[in-house]
């Protein structure tokens, strides 16, 4: 079939390239004992100073020195509130993300970057990699990184230690883990919704939620909650706040953004990936306190026929294992390309198909029609639809840029 314009969705694609090695220097002022706790507690406002050599330059931050390329920009949060923290492009985030970003829609992609936050005093060393995810997490005495990496985990490996701290150690996404955890859950209900909803690239505070529920016609919010392309960093994406929404009314779209056929992420297993995005997928979903039963929805941006058979295998396998896990599937797509594609294998049954289609087609019609579905294809509440996007709007004086949504979504056990 011929391939309509992709995805609206647009990309800032990451670079592969590396920016060349970091040299792995134990800088002494990385130490915890090397400046007082005061400096260290109070003393949030961080700087990079001069170059250190071979393109790069020392940050300091309560009390620890990261060697990083001097092309990176160092910004400063406190300074800077209405940043978006953005994991698709080179940067060194510093302080704690503002609770309202202003982050496009549109962002997909990851590339080597540091966020830097303060931690408490007592917190222990340790420096954990989620391999799927393409992200480290290391804790501190006084400090919480989290490093976002594309080709380039060897360079994050380099700048943590060029701060002395831990070596990562991978720890492969394990849903029984999470799955063991005690906590109140969400449940299908939470997720099924007919009616007018949005998705933003960060999930917004819980003050500009209550004002959207009061002034807007939004009933629903596409939350991402995992994927090692996700861009923007998630403050306020908590299981909290997700108890705190359901119980004013909201319904949720859990989203989830790995690996991309565009992007050329599809390797010689792509079955094999589907299956570790899946994994990944419910122990994010688990930890926020999504429950069995609720789709978990894979976006995959537009790609053009070369990829088409690697993401059909993919997607049929992050179906297939979700079942397995006792969730619900849901796929994004453009209509002209990964939607219209899963349309055309839909009475084949060569490939596990999602539960729920995510319908991306820009033509500002509140339903879930679509010329690319024939009579019987997620009928009956199993489908929803992206019908604008990098749309600005403002409720109660809140503003968020968002992309559109209408959902049909009733599936059982809500």
């Amino acid at each position: 079939m011929a391939v309509e314009e992709p995805c609206p969705k647009r990309r800032q694609w990451r670079r592969f390239a590396s920016l060349g090695a970091v040299a792995a220097l134990a800088i002494p002022v990385a130490a915890y004992a090397a400046t007082g706790p005061a400096s260290r507690e109070h003393g949030a406002a961080a700087k990079a100073s001069a170059a250190v050599g071979g393109g790069f330059k020392r940050v300091l931050y309560r009390g620890y020195a990261f060697q990083v390329p001097r092309s990176w920009p160092v910004i400063d949060l406190a300074k800077r509130r209405a940043t978006c923290v953005r994991f698709d492009r080179h940067a060194v985030y510093l302080g704690q993300p503002p609770r309202n970003q202003s982050c496009p829609s549109r962002l997909v992609g990851r590339t080597e970057a540091l966020l830097i936050q303060p931690g408490p005093r007592s917190s222990g060393w340790s420096s954990v990699e989620n391999p799927v995810a393409d992200q480290i997490t290391a804790t501190a005495p006084m400090i919480k990184v989290t490093a976002t990496f594309g080709a380039g985990l060897r360079q994050v490996d380099q700048i943590l230690a060029s701060a002395a701290l831990r070596t990562p150690v991978v720890d492969t996404p394990d849903p029984a883990r999470a799955a063991a955890m005690p906590r109140l859950r969400l449940s299908v209900k939470n997720t099924n919704y007919q009616g007018r909803g949005f998705d933003a690239c960060a999930a917004p505070s819980a003050s500009y939620m209550s004002a959207w529920r009061r002034r807007s016609p939004f009933r629903a919010i596409g939350v991402y909650i995992g994927g090692s392309q996700r861009a923007c960093a998630q403050p306020n994406l908590t299981a909290g706040w997700l108890r705190q929404q359901a119980k004013a009314g909201w319904h949720f779209m859990p989203m989830y953004v790995g690996p991309q056929a565009e992007f050329g992420q599809l390797g010689r297993h792509p079955g094999h990936q589907g299956r570790a995005a899946a994994n990944d997928a419910v122990m994010q979903a688990e930890r926020l306190g999504f429950g069995p039963g609720t789709p978990l929805y894979y976006d995959m941006e537009a790609y053009g026929p070369s990829q088409r058979h690697a993401a059909l295998a993919f997607l049929s396998s992050w179906t297939s294992r979700l079942h397995a896990l006792g969730y619900a599937s849901g796929v994004y797509g453009s209509s002209g390309a990964g939607v219209g594609y899963l349309a055309e294998q839909y009475f084949t049954h060569k490939y596990a198909l999602p539960d729920v289609i995510f319908d991306a087609l820009w033509n500002g019609k509140r339903d879930t029609a679509d010329s690319v579905f024939k009579s019987g294809e997620w009928t009956n509440h199993h489908r929803a639809h992206q019908f604008a996007g990098n749309v600005t709007q403002s409720y109660g004086g809140d503003t968020i840029e968002i992309d559109q949504d209408f959902l049909n979504v009733k599936l059982a056990g809500g």
